[in-house]
């Protein structure tokens, strides 16, 4: 009886949470060659030339950076550690534009905004998509539940998987070539969740921390590290 309510549980979740993991997933992978992307598309943008001297100090930038935008307040400044790296600033759009800043990047051996980054616009719209389906703070609460229903996915598709006896496990991690139809698809399903088994859950206790206060300000207090 508790069986089929894990695996009635384990369907449904799987056919409703199932569409936004997936949109989740593919994002998340189109956003794992984003670097490499812009570097391609931005050979002058996302690289600059080392100099002797080194890169400017925050403090000597930030000046220079204000120079070039006098209108643009600036929200934030990262400067890489890689000496062939521009640097980024957060500058805040005026009222009435769509979004609220944009980011730019900056050589940071004289303070000069690099050109427009081609493919930036994309990627950022990869991103809302990926994070809060690209619809604001509603979007970021049905991320985040389907976020959690992957750990009720993976924990009860494992309770289904068990075996009986522990002498079974080669058979349980094996796949069976010899089956058919349903029956293949079925095993495929199994075998190849319980080998991601592990990644999921990884994606989904990772991915929770951008989704929920309480479980980001719990995640702190844990690993005694500050918020």
């Amino acid at each position: 009886m508790l069986k089929a309510v894990w695996f009635q549980l384990h369907w449904l979740l799987g056919i409703t949470a199932g569409i936004v993991l997936a949109v989740v997933g593919v994002t998340g992978a189109m956003l794992s060659f984003e670097g490499d992307i812009l570097d391609a598309l931005n050979p002058g943008i996302r690289t600059v030339e080392a100099q002797p001297a080194g890169p400017l100090a925050p403090a000597a930038l930030l000046p220079k950076i204000r120079a070039a935008a006098p209108d643009r307040p600036i929200l934030g400044l990262t400067v890489s550690s890689d000496p062939e790296k521009p640097a980024l600033v957060w500058l805040a759009l005026p009222p009435g534009a769509e979004a609220t800043l944009e980011v730019r990047y900056v050589n940071p051996y004289d303070g000069t905004l690099l050109g427009d980054l081609r493919g930036g616009d994309f990627f950022q719209t990869v991103m809302a998509i990926h994070r809060w389906l690209a619809v604001g703070e509603p979007g970021r609460q049905v991320v985040g539940a389907s976020a959690l229903a992957l750990v009720v996915l993976t924990l009860s598709g494992l309770y289904l998987r068990w075996p009986r006896r522990w002498t079974d496990w080669r058979k349980w991690l094996r796949l069976d070539l010899s089956r058919r139809g349903r029956t293949l698809l079925w095993d495929l399903h199994s075998v190849i969740g319980t080998w991601l088994l592990p990644f999921y859950l990884l994606a989904a206790l990772t991915g929770l921390y951008w989704s929920y206060d309480w479980y980001r300000g719990a995640l702190h207090d844990l690993t005694g590290t500050p918020r």
